[in-house]
């Protein structure tokens, strides 16, 4: 394809993709026109100075008027210096035509791609035929492909200007943007900005990804205006260890919404603080479910769901005592734990988790309980 009818089809897929955020701006609550009355909250809290947080909201799918691009892509558009954009999904057209303006500004832009997913293009009757990769690489951004030989680089990060840091489950996509339920973390604090710079550093640098990186979070631990923080990376910081141990510490509840879960001693963990009288529920994505943690979890009478959207809920958080919010790229997987680059944060803060819990709570209400038929409890 040649740059000119490149730089057209971004322009025009750009255009159509002009969009405002639907759900939660610096711990507030906004209503959008398609969302319902009964899906707000009486009351919320708000967040650090230093984090803001959105959810995507795919109900009703494909309404590209109401998306999270709305706030996430003026950032883009506002950098000055510098871009880094971590994605292993990559086809979003108005954060790719963002991409681009930057870049021919002057911004110096890098991304680290996965070859085989973040060069999917998308194509639907809303925007037609769009490769984010293709548009990319065609207008001379740094592309660094994360490869799969040593795991999957599952990473979602996005640093602007060394100042602010975009994180979560949220890749650069379509689907991600418009059809699945993500969420977002939009963070200034100067600590976690370091630890995800020299993170991206090694694959943009030293081309390190999966089972040959090594770097890991350089301060894991930290507080950050009175607020305390833990950072980790896999597979070098053993996430998964982390996670467990914060489930055998929970003293009230565990509240998890996850796109893939399979990991043995994360569910007996979970079974244990259940049996000892503590709140344990969850919602796993509908594909896959019946074979992974959702038949141990089920079987131990634990309420356990699988979600009611039609496309993907795609969230991976665990929720402690209402009052820590973990939350990241980490699917709780081994391959996530011992293969795959990814990230998590776990925030200690009561109106984050408040906040975390009402997405939990939106993210139930269509769920539907196990077909009981299928699953075989031994």
């Amino acid at each position: 394809m040649s740059p000119a009818k490149s730089k057209s089809r971004l322009y025009k897929a750009g255009a159509a993709l002009a969009a405002s955020v639907i759900m939660i701006v610096s711990g507030v609550l906004y209503q959008s026109q398609s969302q319902p009355q009964d899906q707000l909250p009486a009351q919320v809290s708000s967040l650090p100075a230093w984090l803001t947080l959105y959810f995507t909201n795919p109900n009703p799918p494909d309404d590209i008027q109401n998306g999270v691009d709305g706030k996430i892509t003026p950032l883009i558009e506002a950098a000055a210096s510098t871009i880094d954009v971590v994605s292993f999904d990559l086809n979003l057209p108005s954060a790719i035509q963002a991409l681009v303006k930057a870049h021919e500004r002057g911004v110096r832009v890098r991304v680290i791609y996965d070859g085989e997913n973040g060069d999917a293009e998308v194509d639907n009757d809303i925007v037609g035929k769009f490769n984010g990769v293709e548009t990319l690489s065609e207008a001379g951004v740094t592309m660094v492909d994360g490869g799969r030989s040593n795991g999957l680089m599952h990473n979602k990060i996005i640093l602007i200007d060394g100042k602010t840091l975009i994180m979560g489950s949220w890749n650069l996509s379509y689907n991600d943007t418009f059809r699945n339920n993500n969420n977002i973390l939009v963070i200034t604090a100067p600590q976690l900005i370091a630890n995800y710079q020299a993170k991206i550093n090694e694959g943009l640098e030293q081309k390190r990804f999966g089972a040959k990186a090594k770097v890991g979070a350089q301060t894991p631990s930290m507080t950050i205006d009175g607020v305390q923080v833990e950072n980790y990376f896999s597979p070098v910081d053993d996430v998964m260890d982390k996670l467990v141990q914060y489930v055998q510490g929970a003293q009230k509840s565990v509240h998890f919404y996850a796109f893939t879960y399979t990991h043995a001693d994360l569910s007996a963990a979970m079974i244990a603080r259940a049996q000892a009288g503590v709140d344990v529920q969850g919602v796993i994505e509908n594909r896959g479910a019946s074979q992974g943690a959702l038949v141990p979890l089920f079987c131990a009478r634990l309420p356990v769901k699988t979600d009611g959207n039609k496309y993907t809920m795609h969230h991976k958080v665990i929720l402690i005592d209402g009052e820590t919010v973990i939350t990241g790229s980490f699917n709780f997987t081994k391959s996530a734990d011992t293969a795959n680059d990814d990230n998590i944060l776990v925030i200690h803060n009561a109106a984050l988790a408040e906040q975390y819990e009402q997405e939990y709570q939106r993210i139930l209400s269509p769920a539907n309980a196990p077909d009981a038929a299928k699953i075989t409890c031994k």
